[in-house]
């Protein structure tokens, strides 16, 4: 997965929920706020409700808009 993907679905201008898939494991992100780039851009920090996830964005398989309506597992 390229840092460019990621940085595509937090800017998008009309902002739709993503799915981040690393290790197996799925974690929805519902607003682009939710996502904090490290200044170098190699860590990614995600808030969701219940826990946050610190990740090498290199470990970063996929990045998978979802579809508008559409729930996925929460991690």
């Amino acid at each position: 997965m390229k840092l460019s993907n990621l940085e595509a679905a937090l800017q998008k201008r009309r902002f739709r929920a993503f799915e981040i898939r690393i290790d197996g494991e799925s974690i929805v992100v519902r607003h682009p706020e939710h996502v904090l780039l490290a200044e170098n851009k190699t860590t990614a920090i995600i808030d969701v409700t219940e826990r946050i996830h610190i990740l090498d964005v290199d470990q970063i398989s996929k990045v998978a808009i979802l579809r508008r309506g559409a729930t996925s597992a929460k991690s």
